[in-house]
């Protein structure tokens, strides 16, 4: 019995460990960057995804599109 109870206890250990590590967010999404929507160029990311989900491809954002802002000459400070 106490093997029994022993190899449950490690399935389990196992079992839990495994799923600690997943998340329920998803990682390309808008959510896990730093910037606001106001930034994120949406109709940009719209229309990409529609043209890559047309042509069968499969799209992943890395970086997200920003819009210029008023101002922005696009050079750092």
């Amino acid at each position: 019995m106490s093997k029994a109870v022993f190899v449950l206890a490690v399935v389990l250990t196992i079992g839990l460990s495994a799923c600690s590590g997943t998340s329920s967010v998803r990682p390309d999404s808008a959510s896990k960057t730093s910037l606001t929507s106001r930034e994120l160029d949406m109709d940009k990311v719209a229309t990409v995804n529609r043209w890559a989900y047309n042509h069968g491809h499969k799209l992943i954002w890395v970086n997200y599109p920003q819009k210029l802002l008023v101002g922005d000459d696009g050079r750092g400070h």
